[in-house]
């Protein structure tokens, strides 16, 4: 009987133990299934967000390859060379040139202005990189998203834009296949403003070279700012992605774009001896070997428009209706008054660029030169000039003036004139602070060396378009 009673013991008790552990755990292993059902409807909105961007890659079989180019002339738009120039390829970032060119169009029909504060909504907030780093809650200036894009190619101010413009993305989609269209660009579909993976999304070289002309042509005023080699966005410096306005002589704009299924891209422009090529180069194995093609593409373009005799490059005219906000891209008064290095428009002696500026949308009220170092009467049509920035008053001009010319050769002090141009604007009035009647090579050299000492200079021609008086 005792053993009996042990066993019956025995096993009372670990029936206890395991009633006991029941009675334990049951609760928690409860209530964290009902976290984690809480829980799914945020993890499946997650997923549904990031399927936007990351759904698994099918290939289009249209688009048969990576490679092409095109180069042509801007003015007649001769072809120079080409090689699989309409078969279709995947834009990339190639795909913010038409955001922007829609941005401009905006502009200048009053439908957004430079300084609209613009909410950022969680698909800005959640594109992929490459991107400017948004805060939610906190509204993103205009101007700051275009030259994001220009600059370092940021996917979400692409998307900012584009929802801004468009509603959606998607709708802003649909209007950039339909601007497409209008421009001549047969080829092109458009699914998203950033040019991020999509299948359908597809180009051709001839298109882009199209959207680059019509980019020229029809926003002369907006154009310099392609030439930004960095912008300064929250205190961080936004390079730009594209090397050749450093390293080709001539260049002074437009975009790169890479995915993988695209390849490294490149559109262009460049100016040597008064002739502008426009040129194309998709599907690169890298950046540095795009670039050298577009290079060697570029000279043989120049050479072989040289020995065709084809027409030099006219600037087109600024039309009336560009709206005042232009002003703020000109080099020098689209930035601060004391402009950090890292935001200065750089030129080479080939790659000034001969688009007129912005401010040549603008009525010029008055022109008030100061007293000359040399010479007499404003400056000569065709003759050079020193930029030394755009200030809020006269009196900080000639203060800019008075350090430049001081850190100046003297020959270069002599025979130049200085002067301080009033810009009329809708806002306010802006004071051009100049040095003129200089050669090329002295207005080149005098911005390397003010550049050299940390000081604000920006070359360029005087024309009938950005002298005040002149008609």
């Amino acid at each position: 009987m005792i053993p009996s009673l042990r066993r019956f013991t025995a096993i009372s008790t670990q029936i206890a133990g395991i009633l006991l552990f029941a009675l334990l755990w049951l609760p928690l292993v409860v209530s964290a299934q009902t976290t984690q059902m809480r829980a799914a409807p945020t993890k499946v909105h997650s997923a549904a967000h990031t399927q936007r961007y990351a759904s698994p890659w099918v290939p289009n079989p249209a688009v048969n390859g990576k490679d092409s180019y095109l180069i042509v002339d801007a003015t007649s738009g001769r072809e120079l060379s080409a090689d699989n120039a309409d078969d279709l390829r995947h834009p990339a970032s190639l795909t913010k040139l038409m955001t922007l060119y829609l941005t401009f169009s905006a502009l200048d029909a009053g439908q957004l202005s430079l300084d609209d504060g613009l909410p950022v909504s969680m698909n800005a907030l959640n594109a992929p990189p490459t991107k400017m780093g948004f805060t939610l809650g906190r509204p993103v200036v205009v101007r700051d998203a275009i030259m994001g894009l220009v600059t370092r190619s940021a996917n979400d101010a692409a998307v900012l834009l584009g929802e801004a413009l468009g509603g959606d993305e998607e709708n802003f989609a649909r209007m950039m296949t339909q601007k497409a269209r209008q421009l001549g660009m047969s080829s092109t579909v458009y699914r998203n403003a950033s040019g991020l993976p999509n299948r359908e999304q597809v180009t051709t070289a001839r298109d882009m070279a199209r959207l680059a002309n019509a980019l020229l042509r029809d926003f002369p005023h907006y154009y310099p700012i392609f030439s930004v080699q960095s912008y300064s966005y929250r205190g961080r410096p936004l390079a730009n992605h594209n090397r050749m306005l450093e390293t080709y002589a001539g260049a002074d704009g437009l975009k790169t774009g890479y995915t993988v299924a695209s390849g490294f891209n490149l559109v262009m422009s460049a100016m040597r001896d008064n002739r502008r090529l426009i040129g194309v180069v998709m599907g690169g194995s890298s950046p540095s070997q795009r670039d050298k093609k577009m290079a060697e593409l570029m000279d043989q373009g120049f050479a072989t428009a040289q020995s065709l005799h084809l027409s030099a490059w006219t600037s087109p005219r600024i039309p009336a209706s560009a709206r005042y906000a232009a002003a703020n891209f000109v080099p020098g008064a689209a930035f601060p008054e004391a402009p950090r290095l890292g935001q200065v428009v750089r030129a080479e002696p080939a790659a000034v660029p001969t688009v007129p500026p912005p401010a040549a949308a603008l009525q010029v009220a008055t022109a008030s030169p100061t007293a000359p170092v040399g010479g007499a009467g404003g400056p000569a049509i065709g003759s050079w000039a020193m930029q030394v920035g755009s200030f809020a008053d006269a009196r900080s001009a000639e203060a800019a003036l008075e350090r430049a010319s001081a850190i100046l050769p003297d020959g270069v002090r002599r025979h130049s004139a200085v002067a301080v141009d009033e810009v009329q604007t809708a806002q306010k009035t802006l004071h051009r602070a100049r040095l003129t009647n200089l050669s090329q090579s002295e207005a080149l050299e005098g911005c390397k060396r003010l550049e050299q000492r940390k000081i604000y200079c920006s070359p360029l021609q005087i024309t009938a378009w950005n002298t005040p008086g002149a008609h």
